[in-house]
């Protein structure tokens, strides 16, 4: 029964649209010879082709097209009456002469008509306003338009007639065409049933092998989804399309093809409103139920709007032409988005002017908007000025947010805020009195690094899995972790080693004395004596019942960029092979050094897996940075304040700040510099962080200002072969003057003096007779070695 049911509607659906557009046929369609118009009507059609293009126009060339316009109108009057008489003889008497009479009158009424819409467009707007206006010229239009559409009326009428009358003739000549027309529309239907019965299993298991456990599916996936959300709405507007082009093939029936157009308005308008409710309700920044509720309502009515304005415009403009009528109808649609635009205000005025009330500072003209949202009228206009400004503040907000998911955006405005910073910093220093705070002092403020520190576990995550699924499994592996110095390399290693239940964790510090210091610590780390040899360290790993996980650190240690440089190196992972049991090995090299073994051995090396350190982006260091921080307990409040203050730090205003604190402004602004200048490097952010404290001596507030960041010409018009050295210790990370000889390939005399060089300027720093860069001079030596292509950070 549901599915006669079902049946029965869909054909009187069908049957009242096949019916219904009897109204719409047109001549053109007919079977006919083509039809002569009225010679005074070619006239005009001819002259309207003469006329130039209307940019080309001169002041003869609009007084014509007024003298064809008025022509036009006066012929249209002729030719009304004339088809009013064709339609009454026609009613008398229904033979093929008189219909003929009827036809030609009708089709010269319908050139007219065409004729009059070009020369409305081609007249001055002073003309076409008068005739389509609402004075005493354009309702005689509107009059003798009307009387026009009445006329077409009864000639479509009888012209339907006739072409039903056609159709019966057809039938009982041949009943085929017919039969095979039913005979799709059954198929059709047939498919479209189907879908209704199967859509929701098929849409569900859809969800659930494709959306299901996967947090962000592609386009395509996320298109289709949508798609399912209104699928009974878009099989029904496939239905209708399908059936009516099958139906039109008749030939009788036609022009039955034209009412797609209303079906994809209506059915069509149905789906897009479904799809822009759904994207705007998942994609609202707001939880709040109402702002969602109207913000929902709002889209609706226009989007409905639109549809029925759509529709109404198009059936005027085919059936009426785009005259006087179709300019009322065009005027009271204009009228309609008004009133709707002015009942929409109303509804978002209270939610606008909260909104607003949170915000400071604001515009003059927002400031006037709200005295005045509770004024008769103005009221509109000042919720107009707020929603729009709401808008715009918005659009400046999303602007802000995509560009700041690019580094090169983020580092343009560091940089305008360092510039800014600076001219500030210097005021400041000259007119104030700021001490710098030094030395062991600044750890009081912004505390060391600890195994109690907050952990920024965001970092590296993508790193820390591919690590994952080759060390925390039963096989054998040995992986690469490479890093800059100072990104949090050790931190990952301790990580994976306290995240490992199906082997015993092992942690090696490689010294700096290369593989023969390492050998005694492996040996002891593995519960052997510290005398074993490498060989005592072979057998007990091969006949160890414990699966170990390795992990050694600052691997670069046993690397020298010389000749033969890699021997200890190759020592360490032999032994490690020859091993044979499922032992894990993860080795941590610092990238500098990585460079130099991958273009030496990289290929015969064979690790299972190479992954390299991140830099850290601008969220991830200034997490850091404020967990640092250390704070104080005052006795009164029992609160914790910072013991640092950013306060006289006035940085740029940025649209995506405007609900900040002058104080949080400064601090993310002077985090983003500090970000900027390390590079993603946060051990270098936190000693620049500590470079930036102030006391004051006055109040004896600790207080930040901008830190004098090194800059030398020096560096960068310096000769290659002092590059080389600082290269070298930058790769050895301590170096003695033997080594640097060994690296660059310089006398002894030629190296002690680059270093004597460097020490004098700061760049190097001495331990136990050998070398190493200076952490505040570390940064900017890299920096330089990278722009040489000497140095791969």
């Amino acid at each position: 029964m549901a599915y006669m049911k079902k049946t029965s509607h869909y054909y009187l659906f069908v049957s009242l649209f096949i019916f219904s557009h009897l109204s719409f046929a047109s001549w053109g369609l007919s079977d006919e010879q083509p039809i002569k118009i009225s010679s005074q009507v070619q006239t005009i059609e001819n002259d309207i082709r003469a006329l130039p293009e209307q940019h080309f126009f001169s002041s003869n060339d609009y007084a014509q097209v007024k003298r064809l316009l008025s022509t036009t109108i006066s012929q249209q009057k002729k030719h009304a009456e004339e088809l009013k008489t064709a339609l009454k003889n026609y009613r008398q008497n229904t033979d093929e002469a008189h219909w003929l009479t009827v036809e030609q009158n009708h089709q010269s009424l319908n050139s007219l008509n065409l004729s009059k819409q070009q020369l409305l467009k081609l007249t001055d707007q002073i003309t076409r306003d008068q005739l389509t206006g609402f004075g005493p010229y354009g309702v005689t239009q509107f009059y003798s338009e009307l009387t026009i559409t009445q006329l077409n009326i009864e000639y479509y009428i009888h012209y339907q007639i006739r072409s039903f009358k056609n159709l019966l003739r057809d039938l009982r000549i041949s009943p085929v065409p017919i039969i095979s027309v039913i005979f799709k529309v059954l198929c059709v239907f047939f498919i479209f049933s189907w879908w209704l019965r199967n859509s929701d299993r098929l849409i569900k298991d859809f969800k659930k092998s494709k959306l299901e456990g996967t947090n962000k599916p592609n386009l395509l996936i996320r298109g289709i989804w949508y798609l399912t959300r209104a699928h009974k709405a878009i099989a029904w507007l496939l239905l209708i399309t399908v059936t009516l082009r099958i139906i039109s093939t008749l030939p009788s029936l036609q022009h039955l093809i034209f009412l797609e157009i209303f079906t994809w308005w209506v059915l069509g308008g149905s789906i897009a409103v479904s799809f822009i409710l759904e994207f705007i309700y998942r994609n609202s920044k707001h939880n709040k139920k109402e702002i969602i509720t109207l913000r929902l309502a709002s889209i609706r009515h226009y989007v409905w709007g639109i549809i029925v304005a759509g529709v109404i415009l198009q059936i005027s403009s085919r059936t009426l032409g785009q005259g006087t009528i179709y300019a009322w109808i065009n005027s009271l649609v204009y009228l309609f988005f008004v009133l709707l635009t002015v009942y929409t205000l109303k509804q978002w005025r209270t939610i606008v002017f909260n909104r607003i009330n949170h915000i400071d500072p604001l515009p003059v003209s927002i400031q006037w908007a709200a005295r005045n949202q509770e004024t008769f009228l103005i009221s509109i206009i000042a919720t107009a000025c707020a929603a729009a400004w709401l808008s715009w503040r918005a659009i400046q907000h999303s602007v802000i947010s995509v560009l700041s998911q690019y580094a090169a955006f983020s580092h343009a405005l560091a940089y305008l805020f360092r510039i800014e910073v600076a001219k500030q910093t210097e005021v400041s220093r000259e007119q104030s009195n700021l001490v710098r705070i030094k030395g062991t002092a600044a750890f009081d403020y912004i505390s060391p690094g600890s195994e109690d520190s907050v952990l920024i576990e965001d970092y590296a995550k993508e790193e820390m899995t591919a690590l994952s699924r080759y060390l925390l499994t039963d096989s054998p592996a040995v992986c690469v972790l490479s890093g800059e110095r100072g990104v949090g390399t050790t931190t990952l290693l301790k990580r994976l080693l306290n995240k490992v239940k199906n082997a015993h964790p092992l942690y090696l510090n490689c010294p700096y004395d290369g593989y023969s210091a390492l050998l005694p610590e492996f040996a002891k780390q593995l519960g052997l004596s510290e005398g074993s040899t490498e060989r005592d360290i072979l057998q007990h790993l091969r006949n160890s019942d414990t699966c170990y996980l390795l992990a050694f650190d600052n691997t670069q240690r046993l690397v020298k960029p010389k000749v033969n440089g890699l021997a200890d190196l190759m020592k360490l992972t032999n032994l490690l092979r020859r091993a044979r049991k499922s032992h894990r090995v993860v080795l941590a090299i610092e990238k500098s050094s990585w460079r130099f073994i991958d273009r030496a051995r990289g290929e015969r090396l064979l690790f299972d897996l190479v992954t390299f350190m991140p830099k850290w982006d601008e969220k991830q260091i200034g997490q850091l940075l404020e967990s640092r921080i250390t704070t104080t307990q005052t006795a009164e409040t029992n609160e914790k304040t910072p013991s640092i203050s950013f306060d006289g730090l006035v940085l740029p205003r940025q649209w995506d700040e405007e609900n900040l604190t002058e104080e949080e402004r400064a601090k993310n602004g002077f985090y983003r510099i500090l970000w900027d200048y390390s590079d993603g490097n946060p051990t270098v952010a936190l000693r620049f962080f500590r470079l930036s404290l102030h006391r004051d001596k006055d109040t004896d507030a600790v207080l930040v200002r901008l830190f004098r960041a090194p800059h030398s010409d020096d560096l960068e018009a310096m000769p290659k072969p002092m590059l080389a050295v600082l290269r070298s210790i930058v790769q050895l990370e301590i170096a003695s003057p033997e080594d640097l000889c060994e690296c660059s390939r310089l006398s002894m005399a030629e190296v002690i003096s680059t270093l004597r060089y460097f020490q004098s300027r700061g760049y190097i720093e001495w331990s136990d007779d050998k070398a190493r860069i200076s952490d505040h001079w570390f940064r900017h030596i890299t920096n330089v070695l990278h722009r040489q292509h000497l140095l791969v950070k």
